[in-house]
């Protein structure tokens, strides 16, 4: 931009440059969904806490402020199922373009996603949840608003809790809702209820691990492909100085001086993005095991 040099390369540096870019952008998709993700559970966690601040201010546990809150938190969890969904689907497709159908990486990813399908119940009910809110019903049939006495340090304090349920009948009543994982919610229903949060808090964490797994496997590649596109551009800059700019800095399959087959931008954007993203969501470790309180204790001071 700005700038017309022209440096000649080797068709096999073009070929791995444009191969490392197309996979460091496969990636850096696969960042951005799997952030979508994060961001939408970041929503639903603070909109139950946001429920329960209210209710520890205000009075407002009639009957329309639950109908009010329940769709509400209903929003933000279908957004999440959602893109969960978008993210299982699409991070197949994104691991088949870089590395083939046939690959062990893809074939290792499908099987971890069938892993945790198998050992997490809360996968198995959210992805059956997913399916019943796109062809039926809401994803939770009410809202509970808790306030229950805890004793903390000693001191008793009025506990506030916004508990999105599952209700059983309703599900049964929907005749395509999948069995087996009908019957393992009965299991653990309390009259005819589920509590929804550590289901959708396991779940999200079963998202968390099928995306590790992905890291794990392009970690390797990862390097050499960045490496790839370091190459061609130190190779520009040797060539016409690091004092000129690399917006717009493009590779080019030519026939000849008149006539260019492809051209593709080279650039490290989409390195220092995938970098940011991956650095922001990198601390999903026994999620279901962590809590967000605005309780005070003696030993906070």
């Amino acid at each position: 931009m700005g700038f017309d040099g022209f440096l000649e390369i080797e068709e096999v540096e073009y070929t791995l440059a444009k191969t490392a870019r197309q996979n460091l952008l496969e990636i850096l998709f696969l960042e951005e969904k799997f952030d979508l993700v994060t961001e939408n559970f970041y929503e639903y966690e603070t909109e139950l806490l946001s429920i329960a601040s209210r209710m520890m201010i205000f009075s407002n546990d009639d009957h329309v402020s639950m109908s009010r809150e329940r769709n509400l938190i209903s929003r933000r969890i279908v957004n999440l199922l959602t893109a969960g969904r978008m993210y299982t689907n699409q991070c197949i497709q994104h691991m088949e373009r870089m590395y083939g159908a046939d690959s062990d990486n893809l074939t290792t990813l499908k099987n971890h996603i069938s892993f945790q399908y198998d050992n997490s119940l809360g996968y198995r009910v959210i992805e059956a949840l997913r399916n019943h809110v796109q062809h039926r019903g809401f994803p939770i049939h009410s809202m509970k608003f808790s306030h229950k006495w805890v004793d903390i340090d000693t001191d008793s304090q009025l506990l506030h809790r916004a508990i999105p349920e599952i209700g059983i009948q309703e599900l049964a009543e929907d005749g395509d809702f999948k069995k087996s994982v009908l019957n393992e919610l009965k299991e653990i229903q309390h009259n005819d209820w589920v509590d929804a949060r550590p289901l959708i808090r396991e779940y999200t964490e079963c998202i968390c691990k099928i995306h590790e797994k992905i890291r794990e496997a392009v970690r390797p590649d990862l390097m050499e492909w960045e490496r790839d596109l370091d190459i061609i551009i130190a190779k520009f800059q040797n060539e016409f100085g690091k004092e000129v700019p690399l917006a717009g800095l493009i590779i080019v399959s030519a026939k000849n001086d008149d006539q260019w087959i492809e051209t593709k931008t080279i650039h490290k954007g989409a390195v220092e993005r995938r970098q940011a993203l991956e650095q922001k969501n990198s601390r999903f470790v026994n999620l279901h095991k962590r809590v967000a309180s605005n309780e005070i204790r003696k030993d906070d001071a």
